[in-house]
């Protein structure tokens, strides 16, 4: 290892220490703030218990979902795969342009007039 110092880090906003965040790293300075902090704490831990067991349930939901349509494609590429192919379609003839249209339009030229 090098004996060099680090060199300091360019502090930002994220390091501007607010009120909540003073609140929330500080010990508390008696028995209220204790119990009240217990109180967040507990609502907070319950609050993310509820959380995690939605995100569960919506979880297990996807993967029935996903199961029902792996399914279906099991079903569809039976379905594709061993039926015999279809016969090929013939390609639609060119579409004819009517006269007025052919008439009116301009003729082609290689250059374009620019007014300014």
């Amino acid at each position: 290892m090098t004996a060099e110092p680090k060199t300091p880090r360019t502090r930002g906003l994220r390091d501007v220490a607010t009120v909540q965040t003073r609140l929330t790293r500080s010990a508390p300075a008696n028995r209220t703030q204790a119990v009240s902090r217990f109180a967040r704490l507990e609502n907070e831990r319950t609050r993310l218990l509820r959380e995690l067991e939605a995100w569960s349930a919506r979880r297990a939901e996807a993967e029935r979902m996903l199961a029902k349509v792996d399914e279906e494609l099991a079903t569809m590429r039976t379905l594709l795969l061993d039926a015999p192919p279809s016969p090929a379609r013939a390609a639609p003839a060119p579409r004819r342009r009517r006269r007025e249209e052919a008439q009116a339009a301009p003729p082609a030229s290689p250059h374009a007039l620019i007014e300014y």
